[in-house]
Order: structure tokens, then C-alpha cells, then sequence
């Protein structure tokens, strides 16, 4: 089992180059400016997006939908505010998890409600590309699998809240999904990324390329 480089390591600069400083403060911005790329993790998020929009307008209520369902404002206010809301602890649990089994101990939750983010960090804990793409992108499986899920088993109806929740849930997915699109674009070279949760930066790091020698 290879071994995390230590934070000391990184810095150094020996063998790794800092490619992102990423302040907490600047996260919104560093997404939105990448969500139009189209690298695999972003394009399950777009995949994703259409999808349960397809099923939002498939499963509108209607002339079908018998009359003594709850109701079209209720279930807007349902599928996407209340239940969306309330999954958010769940959301960042699943983040939490992988974190916890790789030993990090010092985790902890915070929000940054101007840029309607809310996030899980590890504080000084060295974190490689697949187990960062293991932290990021747990929720969006896990919750878009069971979503899907009960979407297929439910009454049409909920069907129709479920697909709007789902529609929510992915659009909250978007900046872990952009953040691994961008370590993965370092193709070839080992990647690391650490947080000072104190300072509230994150810092990704790629393996320094050889240099081309004449």
C-alpha cells in the first residue's frame, strides 16, 4: 500500500507542484466558471440533471393523477425546498464516512450560506485522488441510486417530488463533481490535495512533470 506524501513533503516542492490555492471563501466562483466542462465526473452531473428534468415534466400532475393526491403547490414546496433540506445532513454523513474509514479524525462541517455552500473537510489530512473522488462524489451515488430507487416503486405522485428532489440533490453535487474534474485533469500524475480548515483554504498538488532534457 503506497504511502500519502506528508504536508511537508508537498510543500517542499521536490517532487510536487501546487497547482490550485482554493480559498474557501472563492469556492462558488472556482465552480460555476467550470461547470461547463465535460470531464466524466461533470458529465454524470449533466446526465443526471437532464434526466430527472425529463421525469419532473414526464410525471407533472395531471388529469392521471387522482384527485386525492396532496396537490401541486404542496408538492413543489416538497420536492424542492422541505425534503431537499432535510437531506443535507445525510449529504454531508455520506462525505463524512470515507474521510473517517481513512483515518482522519479532525473533520469538521461548515457552511458559506452567501455562496449557498455547505461542506465537510478534513483538517491537515492528506488526501489522494481516489479517495478524494470517494469523498466527493458518495453522495451524488448513493442518493441518486436511492432516489432512482423509490422513484420506481412509488405512486405517480411521488414520483413527481421524488424526480424534482433528485433534480435538487444533483445541482448540490456540481461543485464536488467539479472539483475531481479538475484533479483528474492532471492525467498521469499522482495528485494530492489538503485543507487548512483553520485558515479555510484547500491546496492541490500534481507530480512534477520530468523536465525534457536536450
Amino acid at each position: 500500500m503506497s504511502v500519502n506524501p506528508s504536508i511537508e513533503e508537498l510543500e517542499s516542492g521536490s517532487g510536487f507542484e501546487k497547482v490550485l490555492t482554493l480559498e474557501y471563501s472563492e469556492i462558488g466562483p472556482f465552480v460555476i466558471g467550470r461547470l461547463w466542462s465535460f470531464a466524466f465526473p461533470m458529465a454524470m452531473v449533466w446526465l443526471m440533471l437532464g434526466l430527472s428534468a425529463l421525469l419532473t415534466a414526464w410525471h407533472w400532475p395531471g388529469q392521471s393523477v387522482p384527485e386525492e393526491n396532496p396537490g401541486i403547490i404542496k408538492g413543489l414546496l416538497t420536492g424542492l425546498i422541505g425534503l431537499p433540506l432535510l437531506l443535507i445532513p445525510l449529504h454531508e454523513v455520506l462525505h463524512l464516512v470515507p474521510y473517517w474509514l481513512s483515518g482522519a479524525r479532525d473533520i469538521r462541517f461548515g457552511s458559506d450560506l452567501r455562496q449557498g455552500i455547505i461542506y465537510v473537510t478534513a483538517h491537515r489530512h492528506v488526501t489522494g485522488f481516489a479517495l478524494f473522488s470517494l469523498v466527493a462524489l458518495t453522495p451524488f451515488a448513493v442518493m441518486t441510486a436511492g432516489l432512482a430507487t423509490a422513484i420506481i416503486f412509488t405512486s405517480p405522485w411521488m414520483k413527481w417530488v421524488l424526480a424534482m428532489i433528485l433534480f435538487v440533490h444533483t445541482t448540490m453535487c456540481a461543485g464536488d463533481a467539479v472539483l475531481v474534474a479538475f484533479m483528474a485533469s492532471f492525467r498521469g500524475r499522482r495528485k494530492y490535495t489538503w485543507d487548512d480548515a483553520d485558515e479555510g483554504v484547500a491546496y492541490f498538488y500534481a507530480e512534477r512533470l520530468p523536465e525534457n532534457k536536450e
